[in-house]
């Protein structure tokens, strides 16, 4: 839940490299590192860190998920985007078939940069992934409802709600998606099927049960 609280509070690399805010910020502040040349040095130190994680007989599958949650802590609980950025980057370099790596990178750039192009073009890669978790295509719909674009949020949030695992959010969010393209019948259908979620959700869902076309 703590993920969708933060949220509402080459091509992929050059357009990243482009944000507004990326021109001043460090290669490692940047997804992916900005898709930029790493020099030998660089390259050392990444394989060292790789090294250091098959030294202790951990996975690189398994140390990326790790970074990803230290990722999420740094951002939501210290609000600190830029060592969040640094952690997501690292997940990223150990394992380039995580999406909840992208993931990460989405809510941040968005946020911190408010820049919605990369950002989008970085959902689109988390749920491109072999692996990611199920609430990616939940916020990645939230985030198209804040664009005003219902008519592709719809089909990102038809697909989470299937997902197992997903926060109840997703049930909400479409309910509110159903209910901006004016499908009411299916808007007020969704609305009674959602748990219980976050304050500024559940205000928006009982606007919907308490209009007149749900009764």
């Amino acid at each position: 839940m703590k993920l969708f609280v933060a949220l509402a509070i080459a091509g992929i690399a050059l357009s990243l490299v482009q944000s507004a805010g990326a021109q001043s910020r460090p290669p490692n502040e940047l997804p992916m590192y900005g898709g930029i040349a790493k020099t030998p040095a660089m390259i050392a130190a990444d394989k060292k860190f790789i090294a250091d994680i098959e030294a202790k007989g951990e996975s690189r599958t398994s140390a990326s998920d790790k970074e990803v949650a230290l990722g999420w802590r740094y951002f939501i609980e210290r609000q600190d985007a830029a060592t969040a950025m640094k952690r997501f980057n690292q997940a990223w370099l150990l394992d380039q078939n995580n999406g909840d790596a992208y993931h990460g990178m989405a809510i941040v750039v968005f946020q911190r940069d408010n820049d919605a192009s990369a950002s989008e073009l970085l959902f689109k890669r988390a749920l491109a992934a072999p692996r990611s978790a199920p609430n990616a295509g939940v916020d990645y719909g939230r985030f198209l409802l804040m664009q005003k674009r219902p008519r592709d949020a719809v089909l990102v949030l038809e697909q989470a709600v299937r997902r197992p695992g997903v926060a109840p959010d997703a049930q909400a969010l479409l309910a509110l998606t159903y209910r901006d393209l004016g499908d009411w019948p299916k808007s007020c259908a969704a609305a009674k099927a959602v748990r219980p979620v976050q304050p500024v959700l559940k205000a928006e869902i009982d606007t919907v049960l308490q209009d007149r076309k749900c009764r």
